[in-house]
């Protein structure tokens, strides 16, 4: 049997009336509270709440609250400065379910038709955008073409500008080869030869004439020592107990607890090297990276993961639901909601009775709602 909630109360200005429904640890989500110009219901069963209005409101500039024990309408009047005398309207039950049927339709179809105006706006949006960028890829093959013309032409004058005009013919004008003073020797030409060059094995990219290789040195020290102090060691100082995966990811995990996340990604990274098919790895290396808002890499990471967690059994499922839910809230902080949402959607059902997970599925949903209205 539903309960029915019927201890609301009202209040009203000139512009608006306000509606209070008590209703004790609400968690009430927006699928499960309906407004329209006249009609008002929550139901989450068991609990039923209903008012069909005297008076018709402004559904656009109306509000919904839900706080933490009541739910408030906030609604607009249609006429300004309208005395209600009554909330609800008087009728009989015939009445009633007629106009609510009238009311629910006509709610039904302004959705339909917002729905599409979205979609025919989003569509225009899209085309006008395709529109901008064909106008920007032409503009600039315009312009990229002008310079290449502009090039070959500077090309061809710099060419006709190096040609070699050809000797006079003028008969006081003697030929290249003829001396007027014959006593002058011309020499001989060289011959050819072949120069060996040797060039020195340099560890450095800067060349040795411009080189200060005991800077270089000193540097190259103090990016090792940085590197250690954060946990990190290099493959040649590794004891042979470092080169156990395992105890990588203990080391990344205590370097987690201690919020030193650069250092956890060493220690994970370093694990990573030595096998690439130990999925706790990256699982760990994921929540590491998000800490550090590192979303791109915390997603490839928990993808990787997931892969190493095949076949699907009961062992591996709280390791998949962590992947899931991991890299949907990382997809949904660089901003692809709709993605996150899937992700969150999906370990939700692998872990039903996580109750955080269900937290952050309403979320998103509230905040995909918002983002559709807008």
């Amino acid at each position: 049997m539903p309960v029915i909630l019927k201890n609301h109360t009202w209040e009203q200005t000139p512009e608006q009336v306000t509606i209070r429904v008590p209703f004790p640890d609400n968690r009430l989500c927006r699928d499960e509270v309906f407004t329209s110009v006249q009609l008002l219901k929550i139901n989450k069963p068991p609990y039923y709440w209903e008012v069909l209005l005297k008076y018709p409101v402004q559904d656009e500039n109306s509000r919904c609250l839900l706080l933490e024990n009541e739910v408030i309408f906030i609604l607009q009047k249609v006429e300004c400065g309208q005395e209600w005398d009554h909330l609800e309207l008087d009728c009989t039950k015939a009445d009633r379910i007629r106009m609510k049927e009238e009311l629910l339709a006509a709610h039904q179809k302004r959705l339909e038709e917002k729905s599409k105006q979205r979609a025919i706006e989003k569509d225009q949006k899209k085309k006008d955008e395709i529109s901008k960028q064909i106008e920007r890829d032409s503009k600039d093959r315009t312009d990229g073409e002008k310079l290449l013309e502009e090039s070959k032409r500077r090309e061809m004058e710099r060419m006709e500008r190096a040609k070699v005009k050809p000797p006079s013919k003028h008969p006081d004008t003697p030929h290249p080869k003829v001396l007027k003073n014959p006593s002058v020797v011309i020499p001989s030409v060289r011959a050819s030869g072949v120069v060996q060059v040797t060039f020195t094995k340099r560890n450095f990219v800067t060349p040795k004439r411009e080189s200060m290789e005991p800077d270089e040195q000193e540097w190259i020290r103090k990016q090792s020592a940085a590197r250690k102090a954060v946990g990190f060691v290099d493959d040649c100082d590794l004891r042979p107990e470092e080169r156990n995966p395992e105890w990588l990811k203990q080391k990344g995990d205590s370097f987690f607890q201690q919020k030193n996340y650069l250092a956890a990604i060493s220690a994970y990274s370093a694990g990573i090297r030595l096998t690439k098919e130990y999925y706790s790895l990256y699982l760990n290396r994921s929540a590491a990276h998000f800490a550090l808002e590192n979303y791109q890499r915390c997603a490839e990471d928990c993808s990787t993961a997931l892969d190493l967690l095949q076949p699907p059994i009961e062992a591996n499922r709280p390791a998949r639901v962590a992947s899931l839910a991991r890299r949907g809230a990382a997809l949904a902080k660089l901003g692809f909601l709709r993605q996150g949402y899937e992700e969150l959607v999906a370990a939700a059902k692998l872990d039903p009775e996580n109750d955080g997970l269900r937290r952050e599925v309403i979320m998103l949903q509230q905040m995909l709602e918002q983002e559709d209205s807008d």
